[in-house]
Order: structure tokens, then sequence, then C-alpha cells
């Protein structure tokens, strides 16, 4: 039954399992459906639980350019590639391109526990032993956590993965608006006990869910469009390297109704000098840009008005003022020109 699951799910894998929703043939909610890839990455990783028992992952390496099925790993139980976001951004993957993090379906709500798996990208389940080895190394090892976590950022290197820690014990509509940052240390295996707080507000509380992420291009910063829980929106960027996070507040966003919040996307621009804050459209029109961030000094602006013909301003006015003053000028060396030659006539006589 389990090799027969296992062909049947490396087949739908093969043909295109990565374009498919999050809620689609089984794939656990919470899964990012379009996987996960970084940049400079030739590859995507997808996962697939099928509903059926025993529980069992697969996780995929597909080819970017044409699909193609490449390496892939069987997992018992059920993971997932994480979503990041509500819009569907997929995480857990380093920079390097070497570990993968999956969250761990538990079947409890709200979750007293947590388990992650940690994909070595660059061996198979398991490797042959090596001369002096006890154990060959394995692909896969597993995090179990006490409380509810879930998966948020990883540092380039995979050497620290950040979770959200998740702080209210209710179980209405504001469970999973209050929460706290924590870095897991891999090598060492263990929680550290600070969480990770802006130092220019360290009391103030993280509340609100994750609408939009966008990573740096070196894999270091992350940065998350927060809803804010009813009060303003804000950015939390989160420095994956040294473990410090900013909160960049957005006053500019304040008049906008929260049902567009969702409507929101972020995105790195200039070669991750400057953060994005946009709007989507429906239908065919392009998105809006609302705000632009400064990644260097976190100053948050909008955007320069374009002018265009069309709008009535654009180039046409400073095209006019240079004719006209053309035009008077061509007139006034005609007038010197038509009272000089009277004045020279006058002189030679």
């Amino acid at each position: 039954m389990k090799r027969l699951l296992l062909v049947v799910s490396l087949v739908v894998l093969s043909h295109g399992i990565a374009a498919l929703p999050a809620q689609a043939k089984g794939i656990e909610m919470g899964a990012a459906g379009q996987g996960v890839t970084v940049s400079g990455s030739p590859y995507r990783y997808v996962s697939i639980t099928p509903n059926a028992r025993p529980r069992g992952t697969i996780v995929a390496r597909l080819d970017r350019r044409g699909g193609s099925l490449g390496r892939w790993w069987y997992l018992q139980g059920s993971y997932s590639v994480p979503a990041v976001a509500y819009d569907g951004t997929g995480g857990g993957l380093s920079a390097d391109g070497r570990t993968l993090v999956l969250n761990g379906f538990i079947p409890e709500y709200p979750p007293k526990r947590a388990r992650l798996a940690l994909l070595d990208t660059e061996l198979v389940l398991r490797h042959p032993r090596r001369p002096g080895q006890r154990r060959p190394a394995h692909a896969i090892s597993y995090v179990n956590l006490n409380g509810h976590f879930a998966f948020d950022a990883i540092s380039p290197d995979g050497s620290t993965i950040y979770l959200i820690h998740y702080l209210s014990k209710a179980t209405g509509p504001s469970y999973l608006t209050h929460y706290e940052v924590r870095a897991y240390d891999v090598k060492g295996g263990r929680l550290l006990p600070e969480p990770i707080v802006d130092p220019d507000e360290p009391e103030e509380r993280m509340e609100g869910l994750p609408i939009s992420r966008a990573v740096s291009p070196d894999g270091r910063w992350a940065y998350t469009l927060y809803d804010g829980n009813g009060k303003e929106p804000f950015i939390h960027a989160l420095d994956t390297v040294a473990g410090r996070a900013v909160c960049i507040d957005l006053p500019q966003l304040g008049d906008l109704r929260r049902r567009f919040y969702f409507l929101l996307q972020l995105q790195t621009g200039a070669g991750g000098r400057k953060l994005i804050v946009l709007s989507r459209r429906l239908g065919p029109k392009p998105a809006r840009t609302l705000l632009n961030v400064d990644t260097r000094s976190f100053e948050v602006g909008r955007p320069a008005p374009v002018a265009t013909a069309s709008s009535g301003v654009g180039p046409w006015p400073p095209i006019v003022a240079l004719s006209a003053a053309a035009l008077l000028l061509l007139a006034w060396i005609g007038r010197r020109h038509r009272q000089g030659r009277p004045a020279r006539q006058t002189a030679g006589r």
C-alpha cells in the first residue's frame, strides 16, 4: 500500500503538482501550494500529503525551467512547505538552498506542541556510511517543541530558524493575532530564551495577521506586512543573521478600509534597497504602488506622482512655456532690428 501510494504521489508530482492550490489534492491547509524557491536557485520544492492511511509526505525538487521531477524524499507523517503569509508565499528554504524546513501537522486545536522536519537537500534519504562514522548521514532530522509554534523565517545558511510562538490562551478570532518571534539554534538543538523584539519598542506587543512576505535578495532580511489587528498596518523587518527586528509603522495606510488589507502585496526593488507596498486590483489592471520603504533607513514615503499628457499635467506645460519664451525672444529681436535700421540710415546722410 505504501509503495503504491508513493508511486501515485510521484506521478502526480511529475505532472505539475506545484501549480495546484493549497486546498487541492489532499495538501494540508497552511501549506504553500506553489512550493518554495529562493533567488538564484534552479529548483522549486513542493510537498504533498495524500488523504490516505498511513499518512506520509512526499517532498519533491522540481526544475523551475521545465518542471521536471528530480530528487524526492519520503517522510512518515503529515508535513508541508509552510506558507508564511495569507497571500500564499512559501517559506522554509535557506538562501544557500541547503536546508528546507517543513511544518508538521498536529491533529488538535489549538496545538500544544509543534513538530518540524529539517531536510538537507544535498542528501538522499540515507547516505552510505563513511569511514569513521557510526551511522550513515540522514537527510531528515526533527525538532519537537512544547507550545504552539509555526515556521516564520530562516537564516541564509540554515543555522537559525525563526518561529512564531502564539501566546493567547483563548480559542476565539484573536487566537492567532498575539504572538512573539523566537529563534531556534539548529546546531545547539535549543530554543533561545529571549524573544526577538524591536529594541526601540521592546514593550510593544506584536499582533495581527501576516498579509504578504518579501525577502531580500541575499536571504538575510525577511519582511512581513501585518494588518495590525484593527490598528494601522506595519512591516516586521527581521534580520535573520543578527537576530534583530525592526517594526516599520505604516500610518499612511490608516485610511484604507481593513477589508482591503488583504489586497496589499509586498515586494523588494532596487536590488533590495527598497520595499514596495502594492495594492492588487481585480481584473487585468496592474497593481498600484502605495508606499516605498528605504531598507537602509526604514523611512516610508509615498511614490512620486507620474505626470502624463492624458492627465493634463505631464510634459506639456514646460514645452508651452519654452515655446512662449522663444516667440517673445524672436519678437524682441525683430523689434530691435526694425528700430535700428532707420537710425543707421539717418546717420549716413
